[in-house]
């Protein structure tokens, strides 16, 4: 090989372990030089894919070195000169034609990858890497869904309200497998939103698996950028707010519907945070901050150490009830904005668990052309709880029963545990009142695992469910709790297919 070209090379190949090593000192110096909307400064959390910028690029090195060195790990000047070995013996054996383009790609790729984190993506070039920022905080023209890797496939979060994808009946759950008959199973998360994302006007198709059936939308893309607040008065004057996401204004678009529906008299308010993917996070501390008493709004987690906390100022505190409606397709900056009002108890939360996406990422684009979205901090709520993975459980489960197979259900009860041993279960019990029991609270929405053994989890969901039973909450296994559990999961299931918002009127009734 040309010494030249391996110098070159080589020097190439470093930028992917120094990189690698500097991001770990270095990527969590930029902070919001305020709190809401300093200029210039961009914090995303955006279900899959998020961000957060200072004014400028970041620095990444300090006199041009890292230090590497974390207990067990390797020397990198080896495993480099190893790496180059490597790459060369794959150029001049593989049975095709390769490039050296290709297979540094690779291995930059491979980086990001090692770290087995859905959202941390490299970008070949910084314009990727713009596009993805572009389709966060402002207009682009696609189809309008929020995706996720799902165990290696493009997962449906929740279609944006409003678009191609909701006005199709595209859902939250559904299997994107081919996107204009290409079947996408190899394609990066990033690879499918750019094949979905073109030009207003032009034509599209998206093949989804839903349980077990396969699907096709015909879509005609649009121009992405919709009004993410709408407001309306319901009976009662209890004032009604849906966020849809949080783009650049949302947060004064939020105060402008605050203040209308106190003109019009509201006593009460719901804010509807369902299917929302999420978006810029000092959006949603803003608009918490228009609600909230003084406290922390959310910290940041970086290495098992929280290096940042945000603070409500008591300027607009609310002096009115007020209830928000989530679900598993609330995401990211609905979980910051969720978990803020219920830890301050500012608000009660209906609906199902949220999605449980709690990690910001950073997106930079490096002068040899380019990009990386990194996740580097964690969100905790103002009670120091993680969100990611975890989500959100809201005060009073409800399940909706829109859309739902009423023989699905009515099949999976009858392989159901029958609750009929004489005993009455207490934390620590196993047996087939236990498995009975966590496989109706599961279908009801409470977060369980089906093992057959009275665990925390378990003892929680039980009380929960007794506590907005208008039982007494021991988390005892009762014969009332096991009656009442088994009529409200027959009850469930005899109700799928109804067209009623069963949380919203649950929110309403709080309010009422």
């Amino acid at each position: 090989m040309d010494p030249i070209k391996a110098r070159k090379l080589a020097k190439i190949i470093a930028l992917i372990v120094a990189f690698a090593m500097i991001i770990t000192s270095f990527s969590f110096v930029m902070f919001l030089p305020g709190l809401f909307g300093a200029n210039g400064s961009v914090v995303y959390g955006a279900n899959g894919p998020a961000v957060y910028a200072e004014n400028g690029p970041a620095v990444y090195a300090a006199n041009g070195s890292a230090a590497y060195g974390a207990a067990g790990d390797v020397d990198p000047d080896k495993k480099l000169e190893n790496l180059r070995k490597y790459i060369e013996y794959i150029k001049n054996n593989y049975k095709d034609d390769i490039t050296y383009k290709q297979l540094l790609n690779g291995a930059f790729e491979g980086v990001a990858n090692s770290l087995d984190d859905p959202y941390s993506t490299y970008y070949e070039t910084s314009g990727q890497a713009d596009a993805f920022v572009q389709s966060v905080s402002g207009e682009y023209s696609g189809v309008g869904v929020s995706i996720e890797n799902y165990n290696g496939k493009c997962r449906v979060v929740a279609p944006i309200s409003g678009t191609p994808a909701e006005k199709s009946g595209i859902k939250t759950g559904d299997i994107i497998t081919k996107i204009d008959g290409i079947d996408i199973s190899k394609k990066t998360l990033d690879e499918a939103a750019e094949m979905m994302r073109g030009k207003a006007g032009t034509k599209v198709t998206l093949t989804v698996s839903r349980g077990g059936q396969v699907l096709n939308f015909p879509l005609t893309r649009e121009v992405i950028k919709t009004i993410s607040v709408h407001q309306k008065m319901l009976d009662k004057q209890i004032g009604y707010i849906q966020i849809t996401g949080f783009d650049s204004d949302s947060h004064e678009e939020f105060e402008s519907a605050l203040s209308s529906l106190q003109k019009q008299g509201m006593k009460s308010l719901i804010i509807d945070l369902r299917n929302n993917p999420g978006g810029l996070v000092n959006v949603a501390l803003n608009i918490a901050n228009q609600l909230m008493p003084e406290g922390p709004l959310m910290h940041y987690e970086h290495k098992g150490e929280i290096i940042k906390t945000y603070n409500a100022d008591d300027a607009a505190k609310a002096d009115f009830p007020i209830v928000m409606l989530v679900n598993e397709g609330s995401a990211s900056s609905s979980e910051i904005l969720a978990g803020a009002l219920h830890d301050s108890k500012t608000a009660k939360l209906v609906g199902t668990r949220t999605f449980g996406k709690g990690v910001a990422q950073q997106i930079e684009n490096f002068p040899e052309g380019y990009g990386l979205k990194l996740s580097t901090l964690y969100f905790l709520t103002p009670n120091k709880s993680r969100i990611d993975h975890a989500g959100i459980t809201p005060d009073y489960t409800v399940q909706n029963t829109t859309d739902l197979n009423v023989e699905e259900l009515a099949k999976k009860y009858q392989g159901f545990a029958p609750m009929i041993e004489k005993e009455k279960p207490t934390a620590g019990s196993v047996g087939l009142n236990v498995f009975g029991a966590q496989q109706r609270l599961s279908m009801l929405g409470y977060p369980v695992q089906i093992s057959g053994t009275m665990d925390d989890a378990t003892v929680a969901g039980v009380k929960k469910f007794q506590k907005e039973s208008g039982l007494y909450s021991g988390g005892v296994l009762d014969y009332t709790t096991m009656n009442a559990l088994d009529k409200a999961t027959v009850s469930y299931i005899t109700g799928a297919g109804s067209t009623r918002d069963l949380q919203m009127e649950k929110a309403i009734s709080l309010l009422d």
